[in-house]
């Protein structure tokens, strides 16, 4: 009864709205009187503080809001605001107040007759300029060496707690293109910029169509350099309340954008990390990390450490000569290479002997999908049956390679797997274990892509093995390390308000893995459903190490894992992913060749995040394998 009284008395309401409104029996709308300038003043006093703190109030005659241009690059709203001026210099400050009327704008010109750089003489400024001593400034680089120092993320989910999600650049990633040449010194006194870039920027195709100027595509990491010379007489505002590096005269650090205002990460003496909305594409955040250019140093070598003496290992997991590589027997191939204009019609040199060798034609594109050499195996797969594939790649020259195993009548499919950047340079060995379809087929089909190489690159696929998946367990080299570690379990789940204390109810399973029930209220975004497995397990800094797990799941969605006994310690992380994708049903993760950053990791601690994963989902982690890496 109480529901239907609450709906009665609603529909009263909106019924009184409806006949008290009679919208089309008037005709008296207007707007409110309109605003002059004559109605509008504003006060200018220094502080008692410094005279080089104005404070600005509006005195005007008729109520609205006040926005302020306070004529340092920076902008201000409400009656009363207070800014500084470390500079002497005349500065024309411009209130305009907006009414039901419309708005209107008065200036006038405050006057600062002598510096002040006591105003400047703060933590942020110091960091970014090395401080009021620093009379030739701090010049800052692009971090190239730290894994992230380039990436991008979602602008619509939360960058400052996301980050670059979407894509991190590996150290060095970018190196052959202008984005390492460019260098930012920032000085205190006049807080000018100088800007050197050898007379390129790099960008995307995006970016150089709202940049409006041609460019030239890099072959080496893609995308584009484009001839551009910074203006002179650039400055920068660092505004610290409200963390944000805006540079002047359309200037932009590296990449370009569109954007000239940066949100401040982190930002100390020795690293600068900041983001910005992307003007050329609206969707996206550019992340960037610099350092200072004096404490930009490759890192050391890794040592070389002799192998441990061992007995002759048995045969290594992928093996071409086995019986149990599918590929012994004859294949079917088909090729098609393209110019730029996608037309196709390019023959390039093909030998099919004991290895196959592949001759980039003249012409060639320089895309991807431009250079397609596929192989039809004959194989057929059932549905959820699993297979590993290995092979090694070699080229006269360097370029990326796609590699892709999908199903031979339906080759736009990805269930297998798709790599499409696959830097190759010598000989590389490509290997992906533990794929399966979720369909039969009739034919597993090999697609390579050689696009984006050379014209007269001369590319080797050899050891190419396709076998029944081979589980981590069943290779006799090494020894899992998890089953006879000891495990602590800890978990924080949390509501959008990231207030935290949510439970999750779990149970660990018998040998190893565990079960977990995401709980009502979770946030939806990552490091909002963390659940963390403590062990004994250490893992040296100077070797190699595998792991894989089973992930099953009743729903999609995507999780982090993290490997390390220091969440906040970067230098011991292992491995951090938070883009794996969870089907409903189980997917395999496997990660290779990991090992901590820097540092040894005295007890490992392996980190999942479900809060992205809705609310209700059941997740089974099983056969958690932690060894050494033997290839």
């Amino acid at each position: 009864m109480k529901n239907i009284s609450r709906i009665t008395l609603i529909i009263a309401a909106l019924g009184a709205l409806l006949f008290s409104c009679a919208p089309l029996d008037r005709d008296n709308y207007k707007l409110g009187d309109p605003v002059s300038e004559s109605q509008l003043s504003f006060t200018s006093s220094p502080s008692a503080a410094t005279p080089n703190i104005i404070v600005l109030k509006n005195t005007s005659s008729t109520p609205g809001v006040a926005l302020w241009d306070l004529g340092n690059g920076s902008t201000a709203k409400g009656d009363e605001v207070s800014v500084s001026y470390p500079f002497k210099g005349d500065y024309t400050v411009s209130m305009s107040l907006y009414t039901t009327g419309g708005s209107a704008t008065i200036s006038k010109v405050i006057t600062i007759s002598e510096d002040d750089y006591g105003l400047l003489d703060t933590p942020g400024f110091n960091a970014l300029t090395g401080g009021a001593n620093a009379t030739e400034g701090k010049t800052w680089v692009f971090a190239r060496y730290t894994r992230g120092h380039f990436g991008v993320g979602d602008i619509n989910a939360a960058p400052e707690v996301n980050g670059p999600a979407w894509w991190q650049c590996d150290p060095q990633g970018k190196e052959g293109c202008s984005l390492y040449d460019n260098e930012y010194t920032f000085i205190q006194k006049g807080t000018k910029l100088i800007w050197k870039n050898q007379g390129y920027i790099y960008t995307n195709e995006n970016g150089m169509n709202h940049l409006g100027m041609g460019g030239t595509p890099n072959p080496a990491v893609g995308d584009f350099d484009v001839p551009y010379v910074p203006a002179d007489n650039l400055t920068f505002s660092l505004d610290e309340d409200n963390m944000t590096l805006t540079l002047s005269g359309n200037a932009f650090l590296g990449f370009y954008t569109g954007a000239s205002v940066y949100h401040i990460m982190r930002l100390t003496e020795h690293e600068m990390y900041v983001w910005c909305g992307s003007a050329a594409e609206p969707g996206n955040a550019w992340y960037f990390i610099l350092v200072p250019k004096d404490e930009l140093k490759e890192p050391d070598p890794e040592p070389i450490i002799p192998p441990d003496p061992k007995p002759e290992p048995e045969e290594a997991w992928f093996r071409p000569g086995a019986e149990t590589n599918l590929l012994r027997t004859a294949v079917d191939y088909e090729q098609w290479f393209s110019g730029a204009d996608w037309a196709g019609g390019l023959e390039p040199g093909i030998s099919v002997k004991n290895n196959i060798t592949i001759t980039v034609p003249d012409g060639i594109g320089g895309g991807e999908w431009m250079g397609q050499f596929k192989i039809r195996t004959h194989i057929p797969a059932a549905a959820r049956e699993r297979f590993d594939f290995s092979c090694n790649i070699s080229a006269t020259q360097p370029g990326t390679a796609t590699v892709k195993m999908t199903a031979a009548d339906d080759p736009s499919d990805d269930e297998f797997f798709y790599d499409g950047n696959i830097a190759v340079n010598g000989t590389t060995l490509f290997e992906s274990a533990d794929h399966m379809l979720n369909k039969d087929t009739e034919s597993i089909l090999l697609v390579f892509d050689f696009g984006r190489f050379p014209a007269g690159t001369v590319i080797t696929l050899s050891d190419l093995c396709l076998q029944k998946h081979i589980p981590l367990s069943e290779k006799p080299e090494v020894v899992n390390l998890w089953p006879d570690a000891t495990v602590s379990t800890t978990q924080w789940f949390s509501g959008a308000d990231w207030s935290g204390g949510l439970t999750a109810e779990f149970s660990m399973l018998e040998g190893n893995g565990f079960e977990i029930t995401v709980p009502d209220g979770i946030g939806g975004s990552e490091w909002m459903g963390q659940f963390a497995l403590h062990t004994d397990i250490e893992l040296l800094a100077s070797h190699d190490y595998e792991f894989s797990c089973v992930v099953t799941s009743t729903s999609e969605s995507q999780f982090t894992m993290k490997l390390t006994n220091d969440p906040e310690d970067d230098a011991k992380v292992c491995f951090y992913d938070n883009a794996l994708n969870m089907k409903e049903g189980s997917a395999v993760i496997r990660k290779v060749g990991i090992k901590p950053a820097s540092a040894d990791a005295e007890a490992a601690m392996l980190i999942f995040d479900f809060g992205r994963t809705p609310a209700g989902t059941k997740i089974t982690v099983t056969d958690i394998v932690l060894q050494e890496y033997l290839q």
